[in-house]
């Protein structure tokens, strides 16, 4: 059996991904393991937010802008991650959490931190719908799942209960 050193959990500020990184942290916590969150952001998330600092100080949108300089917009998504880090984890206790962001689509650049850090456990958080259907609806991310190197656990949100509709109805076996 592999021994859990790296743990890499996706985040994109949701109640999910919190979920997911407090997971992460007791996993880690009983294996001393190291986390590595990451969050992921993509260039039109660079012009939405020039835009919206655009019309916040007054200035004028005749032209279409330049663009956020990538480095200010990866220095932004980074204080914005260690301060949700710090809002969901009250005591981390011994567990050494590291903090990366990156530039690109989700799904190749969780892909390549996973082989460019020795990820040995990937934690994604999903939302609570039918396993079944969420799978199909995310063909991406079953593309992921099958070319990472490493296990990927799927961790659901622990607020509600799986829903009683999915794959197989209960009034099928109901009797």
């Amino acid at each position: 059996m592999n021994i859990v050193r790296k743990i890499l959990v996706p985040i994109d500020f949701s109640e999910d991904s919190a979920d997911g990184l407090k997971y992460a942290v007791s996993l880690a916590q009983k294996t001393r393991a190291e986390v590595l969150a990451l969050h992921v952001t993509q260039k039109k998330e660079a012009d939405s937010f020039l835009d919206l600092l655009a019309i916040m100080e007054g200035t004028p949108m005749l032209n279409p802008p330049a663009g956020i300089p990538v480095d200010r917009l990866l220095r932004e998504k980074a204080l914005d991650l260690y301060h949700f880090i710090d809002k969901v984890l009250k005591n981390a206790g011994q567990v050494k959490i590291t903090r990366k962001v990156a530039l690109g689509t989700k799904a190749e650049r969780i892909l390549g931190v996973v082989k460019e850090e020795g990820i040995d456990l990937v934690v994604l958080a999903i939302r609570k719908t039918s396993l079944f259907r969420y799978l199909m609806a995310r063909g991406k991310l079953i593309k992921m799942i099958s070319q990472c190197p490493c296990p990927v656990l799927l961790k659901p949100s622990l607020d509600e209960p799986w829903p009683a509709s999915g794959l197989i109805r209960r009034s099928i076996f109901a009797r």
